[in-house]
């Protein structure tokens, strides 16, 4: 396999390992191909989610036709760089190592359109209209001709299809937006929080944060600490605040960013919180995190 050249995600949704040997027996279903998410999840004790940022074992996911740099294969894995995942760790983007079976050569198409998953999963359909795979919300498909209310999308397997009321369709020129991140992320209210998640089969608070901008056509950061150097600096005064706005909270004066929301408006914040929790709107007042906010940004004037 060749290094130093772009591959893409060939699965719903891969996660990004710190090493070839961060899995543990449990974490097989997330290295399979196709992958199995939802019994991967189904089958994790909370002890067991919370290693993997405890432990470090996770940094971050790719979705299905992301796009990622190869630097190194060793055995089964592949050191990966995630181009659309912007980090100080690498002016590259994001990196990480991720399952070389998870992973497909990156054959390019020529289309002036793309479509953005809206919906929280969508189904990938076969030309005959039989299901292929389900993806997640903010899955990037560059697209073709629409018909019978579907619309044909170039994917890691050739020309599929995918339900026009899954998917917005833009031009990479009209991509940039302030939109509304809010009523994007209220529709994941509920979801378990997931740490290094960047899909809709969970997220962790930066990877929330990340993924509610980029479905309003702005890339951000993936991490927390990265993020809140982004944008402009607004006061700690609430009154000053617009919904929108970010909030970034750490332990002490002395710590890092340790995690991030956003201001719903109100005096409420909406996050995705930590292991053992789902994505919630709480009052920031009445909160554990109101005497931990260290700075807000704002992402766009």
């Amino acid at each position: 396999m060749p290094v130093n050249e772009r591959w893409v995600c060939a699965v719903s949704a891969a996660t990004v390992w710190s090493d070839p040997n961060s899995p543990r027996l449990v974490d097989l279903p997330a290295l399979n191909y196709p992958v199995q998410l939802e019994k991967w999840l189904a089958q994790l004790s909370f002890e067991e989610r919370l290693a993997l940022s405890d432990k470090g074992q996770i940094q971050t996911q790719i979705l299905y036709g992301e796009s990622v740099i190869i630097d190194e294969v060793v055995g089964d894995w592949a050191k990966v760089i995630a181009c659309r995942q912007p980090s100080r760790k690498d002016p590259r983007g994001y990196p990480g190592w991720v399952p070389l079976v998870q992973l497909s050569a990156a054959k390019k198409v020529h289309t002036e359109e793309f479509v953005r998953v809206s919906a929280r999963k969508a189904w990938v359909l076969e030309e005959s209209g039989d299901p292929f795979l389900r993806v997640s919300f903010n899955t990037i498909f560059p697209c073709g001709k629409q018909q019978d209310g579907r619309t044909h999308i170039w994917t890691p397997h050739g020309w599929k299809l995918i339900s026009n009321t899954d998917v917005k369709r833009f031009k990479p020129i009209e991509e940039l937006s302030c939109g509304k991140p809010l009523t994007v992320g209220k529709q994941f209210l509920g979801l378990p929080y997931l740490w290094g998640g960047m899909s809709a089969w969970g997220f962790d608070c930066s990877g929330f944060i990340f993924n509610l901008w980029k479905a309003c056509g702005v890339l951000l950061p993936r991490d927390a600490s990265d993020q809140e150097k982004t944008g402009i600096p607004v006061s700690l005064n609430q009154t000053e605040w617009r919904q929108g706005d970010l909030l970034f909270f750490r332990e002490d004066e002395d710590a890092i960013v340790s995690h991030v929301g956003m201001y719903a408006g109100n005096g409420q914040m909406l996050h995705a919180p930590s292991t053992g929790k789902s994505v919630e709107q709480i009052q920031l007042a009445s909160s554990i995190y109101a005497d931990k906010l260290c700075r807000v940004r704002r992402v766009c004037k």
